[in-house]
């Protein structure tokens, strides 16, 4: 690869950093932390380097959401793929392939949209689970109690680790997911409506990131497991080995409880304290 560039724009690199960067993709299994930080630098240095126009689109969320998704293909694509249980990570990558793979994960995201005939939370929705009447749409999730009192699952979860699980996915995450756990999925019947919400934290493309966590499914609710499993919250669940079945509602709902637990220390370990609402 000497002499080759990390893109195919005007923007170059030096003859090294390809060859750090698929070294580092090659390793991810077992990459150190320090390492982790650098392949995700030169991942996003690659993106920076060839923007697709799809990322920019309004159904996506615009301008404001082009961070987010390019951190979100990170995610899902580059660090979940190498550290899952059971992970087998291809370790080969080629010079343009990044570009490549994140628009095919763009396209993946239009696709799923176009599919259930949404690209915004309608007039009246404000993001909660789906009616928990509706046949296989996850109602059966349902909502979240505000005083979060635990249902007792002992010898199906370890709660203390699941708790710990919980603390570390939250501070991990910017401050818009503690938000929307902590005032909306998580509050009740006095719960804050996410057009609220919106409104009082200025938060960019809330309709998208509603739906990527998880607590926004399109109308009618989640047309499977599958669909479900691919959002934050879903993932969260997963990655704990807490399978997404009717009949592990209970621990479901266990690890809602803890996660809203979690969530209000977290929210007021930042001071998120709702701001003065507009009259």
């Amino acid at each position: 690869m000497r002499g080759n560039s990390l893109s195919s724009s005007s923007q170059s690199a030096p003859a090294g950093t390809f060859a750090e960067l698929a070294d580092l993709w090659s390793r991810r299994g077992e990459l150190s932390k320090s390492e982790w930080a650098r392949l995700y630098v030169l991942v996003m240095g690659v993106l920076e380097a060839n923007p697709v126009r799809e990322e920019r689109s309004s159904v996506l969320g615009g301008e404001a959401a082009v961070d987010h998704l390019r951190q979100a293909f990170f995610v899902d694509k580059v660090l979940l793929p190498a550290t899952a249980a059971g992970a087998d990570p291809n370790p080969e990558l080629t010079l343009h392939a990044l570009p490549v793979f994140y628009r095919r994960y763009l396209l993946d995201q239009l696709r799923a949209i176009q599919r259930h005939g949404e690209t915004e939370l309608p007039d009246g929705d404000d993001g909660r689970m789906a009616d928990s009447k509706a046949d296989n749409r996850f109602g059966w999730l349902g909502e979240v109690p505000a005083d979060c009192d635990c249902l007792d699952v002992s010898g199906e979860v370890d709660s203390c680790a699941l708790q710990d699980s919980a603390r570390r996915f939250l501070r991990g995450e910017d401050d818009w997911v503690v938000i929307y756990l902590a005032l909306h999925f998580c509050h009740g019947r006095e719960r804050l409506a996410l057009s609220k919400i919106q409104r009082v934290y200025r938060i960019p493309s809330y309709h998208y990131k509603a739906r990527q966590l998880g607590i926004a499914p399109p109308r009618g609710g989640y047309a499977g497991l599958a669909q479900f499993a691919d959002t934050m919250i879903g993932r969260w669940l997963t990655g704990n080995g807490i399978e997404l079945a009717e009949d592990k509602r209970h621990v479901i709902r266990h690890a809602f409880d803890l996660l809203c637990l979690e969530a209000f220390a977290e929210c007021g370990r930042r001071e998120l304290t709702e701001p003065e609402m507009e009259r």
